[in-house]
């Protein structure tokens, strides 16, 4: 197909052209109503919002510029189809659950997954696995399932349906997991992956591959996270017939909006455009670039680039992991920065994540002094007491994770005293968005340790109770 081609982009100009006077909603008629204090940055991008009128097409039943910049995605990442989405990687990652599995399914699920996994388990109903993933000594992160993780989990549950991955992790740290897929193959499971931070990883190395070469059967892409995509433009792709596409068709129609929006499904349009047509030369040129900023980085002073892990996994190289030589936590380094006017994408107890974009036209020179500024008065020591990673039992089937709360009764906790009770609630810092805790999972020791060790570095979880050192749990007698 000619990918040069933007139908979505080109219809909403076609009907900004044509359309005299707005009779249908949304009300703000094309941005001629709107607060005059915002009219000036909205003004022009309202009035691409349309709905389905006229020749603007069908999201969940499409036959003419939605159909054709969907056919353009899929010939692009060459799957059997890909659909638009306009609710994130979020509603995608419950929609393959949905569409793949049916209630009372054994599911395998890489522990450090997000949160909206968990959430689509609950909606699917299924008793989820979850496998331990391996952590790199180095940085003490996670990336990738435990082999020995996988190897009970096959053994004592052989009627499993599906294995649920997360590919890069929220670092870009991009384990081998191709021989994973072909041995999920082999047993009979649909693999399903949560691509989430890799929807460029068809630009060839030194990218890692997409999980989509390796032959997961349905992949979700969260085009905003790396891509020129609009907040909550995502992709959805079925790469094999696995899983019906109607069923995923169905699905995604049912967990989102009856009303997508059209300016975030043109940004989709224009995000598989920009990516497809990116020349050898000026790819090279991006990487180069993003290679300076990289080695300038190593240059300052206090800082140390997190490097790739001798073979095991590979790393995005537009996701920089930096931590500081100056004793001081990744949260605390990052009040730094943001006091500098740099805005990092998450930090935590060790690290700060910079998120490059795939240009060659940002001018890093004057971010670079920035940066090594936010260390100005500090002295380079040796890094503070390191905060232990969250301990993940090898491979766990929690007890009550999908009860209601109602069914059992809860009650708040003192951290310090919920060790060998029932959680009643997820425990999640967010970024990134990964639960240290999930509900109906026996609280440890080690849990507690490496959740207070996170609270008194900085961060901040998505829990008013534990942020305050308290955590829900199911009342005694709860089993």
């Amino acid at each position: 197909m000619d990918q040069n081609r933007t139908p979505v982009f080109d219809g909403l100009l076609k009907y900004r052209k044509k359309q005299a006077y707005s009779f249908h909603v949304p009300g703000h008629k094309d941005g001629l109503i709107f607060p005059e204090k915002a009219a000036s940055f909205y003004k022009r991008l309202l009035a691409l919002d349309a709905t389905e009128v006229a020749d603007l097409d069908d999201l969940y039943h499409p036959t003419g510029i939605l159909r054709e910049g969907e056919a353009l995605l899929s010939d692009y990442y060459g799957t059997r189809s890909s659909y638009f989405l306009v609710n994130g990687s979020t509603g995608g990652n419950m929609a393959m659950v949905m569409a793949a599995c049916s209630p009372g399914d054994v599911v395998f699920v890489q522990r450090d997954c997000h949160k909206s996994i968990f959430n689509a388990l609950k909606l699917a109903d299924v008793r989820p696995v979850f496998l331990a993933p391996s952590v790199d000594p180095g940085s003490g992160l996670a990336a990738g399932i435990d082999p020995e993780a996988w190897k009970t989990a096959v053994d004592r549950f052989p009627q499993a349906k599906a294995l649920i991955l997360t590919y890069p992790n929220y670092y870009g740290m991009a384990a081998d997991i191709g021989a994973l897929v072909r041995e999920a193959h082999d047993h009979g499971l649909s693999v399903l992956v949560d691509e989430a931070h890799g929807p460029h990883f068809r630009m060839g190395p030194p990218v890692p591959p997409s999980t989509l070469e390796m032959g997961a059967d349905i992949v979700v892409h969260s085009a905003h996270k790396m891509l020129p995509a609009m907040t909550m433009g995502a992709f959805l792709h079925v790469n094999s017939p696995r899983v019906p596409a109607e069923k995923v068709e169905k699905a995604r129609a049912m967990l989102q909006t009856s009303s997508p929006s059209y300016a975030i499904m043109a940004s989709l349009d224009l995000a598989r455009y920009y990516l497809a047509n990116l020349s050898q030369s000026r790819r090279e040129h991006i990487f180069s670039e993003r290679d300076a900023f990289v080695a300038a980085l190593k240059t300052i002073d206090k800082v140390k680039v997190l490097e790739a892990g001798a073979g095991r996994f590979r790393f995005d190289p537009f996701k920089i992991t930096v931590e500081t030589e100056t004793g001081e936590s990744g949260f605390g380094w990052q009040k730094r920065l943001i006091a500098a006017g740099i805005f990092p994408e998450l930090a935590d107890p060790r690290h700060v994540l910079f998120v490059l974009g795939l240009t060659d036209r940002i001018d890093y020179g004057p971010a670079l002094k920035r940066i090594a500024g936010s260390l100005g008065g500090l002295e380079k020591k040796p890094p503070a007491c390191r905060v232990p990673p969250f301990p993940f039992p090898r491979c766990s089937t929690p007890a009550l994770a999908w009860r209601t709360r109602s069914e059992m009764g809860t009650e708040e906790a003192d951290l310090t005293d919920a060790a060998g009770r029932i959680a009643a609630e997820p425990v999640i810092p967010y970024p990134p968005g990964i639960p240290a805790v999930i509900e109906g999972e026996r609280i440890t020791e080690q849990q507690i340790a490496a959740i207070n060790g996170w609270r008194r570095s900085g961060a901040v979880f998505q829990n008013d109770s534990t942020n305050h050192g308290k955590i829900i749990i199911y009342r005694t007698g709860a089993r």
